[in-house]
């Protein structure tokens, strides 16, 4: 009865030295710490909406934009809902999801005009860090990277979700 628990144990233990040895050999590589990025400072998210060329569409003329210290402006200018200047607050929550996803997304390293030939409408993210002003315009939503459209997509919905008031 000694002996088999020997064995056991025998074979148990090199067992553990022979896996201990090849894992010392392939062992996987560690992990490489990446440099944090430094976080961006934004101070203010616009999104200008200058309406369509087929004037039959009757697009939303509007220029809506959300700033870091808690304070939202829209103007509707034409063919909106919401006509004038009015005025309402995003949660500081809300505001850093912007940019959260706006960094998601590849924004801050896009190219600057997406314009072309045969505009549809006139579409234009103005975003005002520490550092300047990043501005993307574009013009034909079937030209227009995924990434530009989630972008855009997000700050209509934010915009859309906010109680507005009339500002006199």
């Amino acid at each position: 009865m000694f002996w088999p628990m020997s064995r056991r144990a025998i074979a148990a233990t090199v067992a553990f030295f022979i896996g201990w040895s090849v894992f010392q050999i392939v062992r996987p590589v560690e992990e490489v710490a990446m440099p944090e990025m430094p976080d961006l400072e934004v101070r203010s998210i616009t999104l200008k909406h200058r309406g369509c060329t087929d004037a039959e569409l009757k697009c939303a003329v509007f220029e809506v934009t959300f700033r870091s210290d808690g304070t939202a402006t829209y103007f509707g200018y034409a063919n909106d809902e919401l006509p004038g200047k009015h005025k309402s607050f995003i949660g500081e929550h809300d505001f850093d999801a912007l940019v959260e996803e706006m960094e998601r997304q590849g924004f801050f390293e896009l190219p600057s005009d997406y314009t072309t030939e045969d505009a549809e409408e006139e579409i234009q993210i103005e975003v005002v860090t520490k550092e300047g002003l990043h501005m993307v315009s574009f013009d034909n939503w079937s030209s227009t990277p995924v990434e530009l459209r989630v972008v855009k997509a997000l700050l209509e919905e934010q915009t859309n979700h906010m109680y507005w008031d009339e500002d006199k």
